[in-house]
């Protein structure tokens, strides 16, 4: 099963650091990237190019969301550029995933942020590990299972948000 190695708990984040951030990562997460203090995320409705982060690190930890930094080192490809070239996730091909991949590791093959992870491993890009409000899904030994799930629940829960924001206007 994959896993993310040791996490501890986030006290202090470091503005100057690149995190992939995991949102909500006990089900199918929300991936994003803070890179310099900014966030940059695909969502269903749009593109997030370069906002800054507090304001969304505060309202998730308001929701009480359970969350994953994991630390990045090394240069990656510029998230402006990358995020600039992706308009929202949609239903049938663009998730989450591909511009944290063209950020993080262009020549990956995951299809999922669960194989992403040990690919990041594996090119040794992971710095380290922090969590907020996952204590309770950790192992004995820190680590987090990431869950394993298929392609089309990623698009099934896409199609119900946008169902749900139609719903909303």
């Amino acid at each position: 099963m994959p896993k993310i190695i040791g996490l501890q708990k986030l006290d202090v984040f470091n503005p100057s650091s690149t995190y992939l951030l995991l949102i909500s990562p006990e089900k199918i997460p929300h991936l994003a990237l803070v890179y310099k203090g900014d966030y940059y995320s695909l969502t269903h409705k749009k593109a997030i190019v370069g906002e800054a982060f507090q304001p969304y690190f505060n309202f998730l930890k308001r929701a009480n969301r359970k969350m994953v930094f994991i630390e990045i080192m090394d240069a990656i490809n510029d998230p402006q550029t990358v995020f600039k070239s992706y308009s929202k996730a949609d239903r049938d091909k663009t998730t989450c995933l591909f511009p944290i991949k063209d950020c993080l590791l262009p020549e990956s093959k995951a299809d999922f942020v669960y194989e992403l992870i040990p690919d990041l491993y594996l090119a040794g890009k992971i710095k380290s590990a922090f969590h907020v409000n996952l204590q309770d899904n950790l192992t004995d030994l820190g680590d987090f299972n990431l869950s394993v799930y298929p392609k089309n629940a990623i698009f099934s829960y896409i199609e119900s948000l946008n169902e749900k924001y139609v719903k909303r206007q």
